[in-house]
């Protein structure tokens, strides 16, 4: 199958199995293959499809549309916040964080701010715990 691009004027030759289909259509699946490809291969780094938790076709479906909108979530917030680690430390985080009442959003802005609030109650709380134990 041929296709002649109109941008480049570049002749394109393709091999398929996909005879229903006419040559631009085919153009566009190999174009936008690599796009696929990363998606499939940030989905395997990030979310625990290494294995699947069902031997049913539809428990299998299930992991794999959780894992699809868990990639969509995270790939919106990460493109709200800017100033965010790169995707799998934010996922990686998260992970860590799944107990506690924490906005993800907001902990990825204002991490620095977080984290001394996190250890100004610590160490009130140890405090607290030194005086009333004694």
């Amino acid at each position: 199958m041929t296709y002649s691009d109109p941008e480049s004027g570049e002749i394109l030759e393709f091999i398929t199995n996909l005879k229903g289909l006419d040559a631009l259509t085919i153009a566009l699946l190999y174009k936008n293959r690599w796009v696929i490809e990363v998606l499939f291969k940030q989905i395997k780094q990030n979310f625990e499809l290494k294995y699947f938790l069902s031997d049913s076709e539809n428990g299998i479906k299930i992991q794999i549309w959780v894992a699809l909108i868990l990639n969509l979530l995270f790939t919106v917030l990460h493109k709200r916040v800017k100033e965010a680690e790169d995707f799998s430390t934010m996922v990686m985080v998260a992970a860590k964080n799944l107990c506690s009442y924490v906005s993800l959003e907001k902990f990825l802005l204002h991490t620095e701010a977080y984290f001394k609030s996190i250890f100004q109650k610590d160490l009130k709380n140890v405090q607290t715990e030194l005086f009333f134990s004694g």
